[in-house]
This record gives structure tokens, C-alpha cells and sequence, in this order.
């Protein structure tokens, strides 16, 4: 699946006013994104695929347990005598 912003996938957009269209413009001509803007009034403004772009989801990073580590299910036992490895 292509980039989101790319020519193959550009930012979907619907307003309902120029300044919000200007807006938009702004942005992804700043950041270089493709973009497609529609003016729909009859139904509620999107602009979710540039929030996304602005604002992109973070990688989640996990914690190793160690085998000494107390069990993260808070018994206060040590996760290789509880949880781990038995």
C-alpha cells in the first residue's frame, strides 16, 4: 500500500469553508503531501488523514521482564517463581 501524502495515495479531505481549505493547502504544501480537497456541505467535515500526518501514532515499546524482576500480576512473587518459568 502506497505512503499516505503520496501522489498514489493522497490526504482525503472535506470542509465546508475556504479557511479551512486554506488550511489544508498550507500544510501539505508545506510538507509536500498530495492532496485531494472536496467541499461538501451536506455532510461533516474530515480532515482526519491530515491530523494523521500531522500528528503520526507512536511505536509502542515493551519493558523486558527479568527473571528477577518482581510478576507484573502484583502478587510480590519474582516472575521466575510465578509467572515465567516453572
Amino acid at each position: 500500500m502506497a505512503k499516505l501524502g503520496s501522489k498514489k495515495r493522497p490526504i482525503i479531505v472535506r470542509v465546508h469553508s475556504d479557511d479551512k481549505a486554506g488550511y489544508v493547502v498550507e500544510e501539505c504544501e508545506k510538507h509536500g503531501w498530495s492532496y485531494i480537497i472536496g467541499f461538501e456541505t451536506d455532510k461533516p467535515e474530515d480532515i482526519s488523514d491530515l491530523e494523521k500526518m500531522l500528528n503520526p501514532a507512536k511505536p509502542v515499546i515493551s519493558q523486558k521482564i527479568g527473571r528477577n524482576d518482581p510478576c507484573s500480576c502484583g502478587s510480590g512473587k519474582k516472575y521466575k517463581k510465578y509467572c515465567g518459568f516453572f
